[in-house]
């Protein structure tokens, strides 16, 4: 039958048929149901089981994987789809799946991608990793951010035009804040094109926190999600996540004020222990009676594994139900696991392709005898040991940056000696399989299990020295230019080399310039907790006399720092740094910026009376006279001599003119404080007395950035003074 160009496949069924027949052993057929099985694969996928390959040699055929294809996970898609389903009705839920590395976690939330699509919705994704340079937060906002180029590209222009008009509507004068924190949302408008650039005062970063944070991004979500285009965000691998990142999570899955999102996370659940950040989201989300869903994904069973397999050999299920068996055995049904050792037996010739009988061969017994771990890593590990090496230092740079880094990271690396043909190792390590260059720019490795076999390709003891070099070699090939977020990944390779760079004083300053450096990126881009981190990082590279011999570069770092941890509310670090500023400093000009952050602190933790106690001290050593009690009388005295006073000028000219004396700005900056925290601890009428204080300074002597909320205030007691004598 083969000689008259009946196809392979064919005549292995009637052969079988005949052996069945004659009641032989081998693939004989047992049953019609057998049959039928058949029947249906020659039908249904002719592609794969029923035409032969003719126009491939024995040496070069490949398996034919079904990489789209889901296998076993049939219950879990269909729970993951009507968990959308119900979102889309108006009301945000979430989606937690577990399991270990290479069991379809990931390939379960892309069966859904589609469907989000086709229903108006929109897909963000942000994968989260231990050796990113990418702190949690800051994953979460850019995944917002890419959610503004999607928009950009789905509404028409009348519809941008109305998203806009809502935007300023909403957001009013901190509409400049969401620029900062999502640069993209320029694109939505043309307005938005020049808010990117501007610089917020220093002292924002007192008033941003990760709250503030949490709800600027809310608040965004509210203004483009809805039941007809609900938000999907997918967090991969959130055992590498924090509380910070979670948070932001659980503010948007909580609101009762129109969002529509469904969050999915997933995470290898033998990775989590008790007490992780997960625990305390689920923990949150039940208590905010938020719909929540868990599963857990293990490994294939025997049937479904034999379904990979019959599909990747292109052979009857029941043909390849033996050699199943075995792989199960080996890998217990794990779906990554079990391609890598497909691939592992056909590169050492114990799968083979047979050209004469068209069909993949293999020998069961030497397969059975097969010494393996049951740890992928193994074959992965043997396989990249065998690479070419420009391939291999490709792999082994790439992961010490993580899953992923951008294209332009490779560019510059290769224009070093020592990497100089790591370009056509990008080349050969895509041919291979081994990563991904997507449409952003960004080299993926395919699955984390690859990138731990990269890393662990150099030796334990040699691993923060790589790091190091890298750091160096990227550090002196891109000082002084913008390399925008790239900064992160300098600083965090170099800052591996710790020991080396205390060893050597000419790096140190450097060093810790560019961790300052990347700190202020982080606070510009809003996340407080890694800015923390680089500016202690700066600070450890000081030398021991930094106070001394870099006075003004140790009173700046530490700031920033106090600032970054208030921020991020690590409270106790923020004091005390506070504290070594208070006692180092050399003059109370330069202490002035910490009293005042320790005031902004104490009334955000409900200490009033500190606050209070603080800003008197500051003041009376700033030449001001504090009183320490303020009778009514004293006040009722003070307003209208200030409303006199006020009167008096000529507003145009006074609004033009600037206080230009820094004392007396930090003497209505602390009495602005001070008038704060008197109506939290002091009777009411202090306050008014602070305020009219402030008042009268800018009208003598011009305005400064709290002359407007003094004025504010002065109203507001003016207007209770009049309604209370209408009363009367």
């Amino acid at each position: 039958m083969q000689q008259w160009g009946v196809p392979a496949s064919i005549c292995r069924m009637m052969q079988n048929l005949l052996e069945s027949a004659a009641e032989s052993c081998g693939d004989a057929y047992k049953t019609v149901g057998e049959v039928g099985e058949d029947l249906h694969l020659l039908l249904f996928d002719p592609d794969r089981f029923l035409f032969d390959h003719e126009a491939q040699s024995a040496d070069n055929i490949q398996l034919q994987y079904r990489k789209e294809k889901l296998y076993g996970r049939d219950k879990e898609e269909t729970l993951i789809t009507d968990t959308f389903c119900r979102v889309t009705r108006g009301k945000s839920e979430a989606f937690f799946i577990g399991g270990f590395s290479g069991s379809g976690k990931s390939m379960l939330v892309d069966t859904l991608r589609v469907r989000v699509k086709n229903v108006g919705g929109y897909v963000i994704k942000h994968k989260f990793d231990a050796m990113s340079q990418v702190r949690p937060l800051s994953g979460v906002i850019a995944a917002v951010n890419q959610l503004c180029l999607m928009i950009k590209r789905r509404l028409t222009s009348k519809s941008l035009t109305a998203l806009s008009k809502k935007l300023k509507n909403a957001f009013g004068a901190d509409i400049g804040l969401l620029a900062r924190m999502l640069p993209n949302v320029c694109v939505l408008s043309p307005e938005f094109s020049s808010l990117t650039g501007e610089v917020e005062d220093e002292n924002t970063s007192d008033k941003m926190n990760v709250r503030s944070v949490s709800f600027t991004l809310l608040r965004f979500i509210r203004l483009v999600s809805s039941p007809k285009r609900p938000i999907m965000l997918f967090l991969d691998d959130l055992q590498w996540a924090d509380d910070t990142a979670l948070d932001v999570v659980h503010t948007f899955l909580s609101d009762k004020m129109g969002s529509c999102m469904f969050f999915v996370g997933t995470y290898r659940d033998n990775e989590v222990q008790i007490g992780h950040a997960i625990f305390d989201l689920l923990q949150k989300l039940e208590t905010s009676n938020v719909p929540t869903t868990k599963v857990s994904l293990t490994g294939l069973d025997r049937g479904d594994l034999n379904k990979m397999m019959s599909d990747s050999l292109g052979l009857y299920s029941r043909i390849c139900k033996s050699l199943s068996d075995i792989v199960f055995q080996k890998t217990k049904g794990n779906p990554f696991f079990v391609l890598e050792f497909i691939q592992s037996l056909q590169s050492r010739d114990l799968l083979q392709y047979d050209s004469c009988q068209k069909r993949w061969l293999w020998n069961e017994d030497a397969i059975r005898a097969e010494e393996i771990t049951d740890n992928v890593l193994h074959l992965l590990s043997s396989k990249l040991s065998q690479l070419p090496n420009k391939v291999r230092l490709l792999l082994k740079v790439m992961a010490c940056f993580g899953t992923s880094t951008n294209e332009s990271v490779i560019d510059y690396l290769s224009e070093s000696p020592e990497y100089a043909g790591i370009r056509n190792g990008l080349e050969g390590a895509i041919s291979d399989g081994f990563v991904e260059l997507n449409a952003e720019g960004y080299i993926k490795f395919v699955h984390d299990k690859v990138r731990e076999a990269a890393y662990n390709l150099t030796p334990e003891k040699d691993k923060k020295q790589l790091h190091y070099n890298l750091g160096k070699t990227l550090y002196s090939i891109c000082e002084g230019k913008d390399v925008g977020n790239t900064i992160f990944l300098i600083a965090s390779q170099i800052n591996h080399g710790k020991e080396s760079i205390e060893k050597d004083a000419a790096l140190r300053i450097p060093v810790a310039k560019l961790n300052m450096k990347a700190g202020k990126k982080a606070l510009d881009g809003c996340d407080h907790k890694m800015a923390y981190f680089y500016f202690l990082a700066a600070i450890s590279f000081l030398p021991d006399d930094g106070w001394e011999s870099y006075y003004d570069l140790s009173l700046r770092l530490n700031l920033l720092m106090a600032r970054a941890a208030n921020s991020s509310c690590q409270y106790d670090e923020a004091e005390l740094t506070l504290q070594r500023i208070c006692k180092r400093a050399r003059c109370l000009q330069d202490k002035l910026p910490a009293y005042f952050l320790m005031v902004t602190m104490f009334l955000a933790q409900g200490h009033p009376n500190q606050a209070c106690a603080t800003c008197s001290s500051i003041l009376t050593q700033l030449g001001e006279t504090v009183p320490e009690t303020v009778t009514t009388e004293m006040v009722g005295d003070m307003i209208p001599e200030t409303l006199s006073m006020y009167s008096e000028v000529d507003a145009d000219n006074w609004l033009g003119k600037k206080m230009d004396d820094s004392t007396l700005c930090n003497i209505v900056k602390f009495y602005s404080a001070m008038a704060t925290a008197a109506y939290f601890c002091k009777p009411l009428h202090m306050g008014g007395y602070f305020v009219c204080k402030m008042v009268q300074l800018s009208l003598r002597n011009g305005v400064c950035q709290y002359t407007p909320l003094a004025l504010m205030q002065l109203s507001s007691i003016v207007i209770r003074i009049d309604n209370a004598a209408f009363v009367q």
